[in-house]
């Protein structure tokens, strides 16, 4: 028999993407209590792997566990969506500046091969695989800055972010708002801009507060 330390890693990432789905579709509620003999039941593991799964959506900031109150969803703040957008806005956009300073041709067609298929996608009205090209598009970026450091970074604080954001490109007006940003994104690649890239991603990132706000505000009017 194995060891829970030798529970294979793909178990707890299956657990762990899983279960930010359902928080993601809102099948789990903000607040909503996790029992962890329930969940072991359901997907017919032990403890071990699911404590670990839980580990890691706590760190993403999907889960919060405080003492006798075991683990819960964790409620939308406001204004802590407000500081860690505004921190990703500066963190990713340097990363977009750096991407342009450090220009590679293959990174450009890269860019380009993502937005034909988000186009595609749009057309289709199809959001879950438009937003999987979006992350794709802005990692390709981030990872061309060649900042091991700032990648990480940003990568913990876009994981903060991704429950928020399938939310803010809901309407086929911000998809089309997306794209149009996807375009300026290219274009100051193109051109070797690296200020104007920088710009334009964290206008990007700033306005979804404001979008954020206005959905959150419609969803919890009495």
């Amino acid at each position: 028999m194995k060891k829970e330390s030798d529970m294979p890693r793909s178990l707890v990432a299956f657990i762990t993407e899983d279960l930010e789905d359902k928080i993601l579709e809102g099948k789990l509620k903000p607040g909503q209590r996790l029992i962890e003999a329930e969940l072991c039941k359901t997907y017919g593991i032990s403890q071990t792997p699911l404590r670990e799964a839980l580990r890691i959506l706590e760190s993403h900031g999907y889960v919060t566990h405080a003492p006798r109150k075991g683990v819960t969803v964790t409620q939308i703040n406001l204004d802590d969506i407000e500081e860690i957008y505004r921190i990703r806005a500066n963190l990713e956009s340097l990363a977009h500046y750096w991407a342009v300073k450090k220009f590679d041709p293959d990174v450009l067609a890269q860019l380009k091969k993502y937005q034909k298929q988000m186009i595609v996608e749009v057309e289709k009205n199809d959001l879950k695989a438009y937003f999987a090209l979006n992350l794709k598009f802005h990692e390709t970026l981030i990872n061309a800055c060649q900042n091991q450091r700032l990648i990480n970074m940003i990568q913990n604080f876009v994981k903060q972010t991704k429950r928020y954001r399938t939310d803010i490109l809901k309407s086929p007006e911000r998809l089309k708002r997306s794209l149009e940003t996807h375009d300026k994104i290219i274009r100051s690649f193109e051109e070797r801009d690296a200020e104007q890239a920088e710009k334009i991603r964290k206008e990007s990132i700033l306005g979804n507060i404001g979008i954020f706000v206005k959905n959150f505000e419609k969803k919890n009017k009495v």
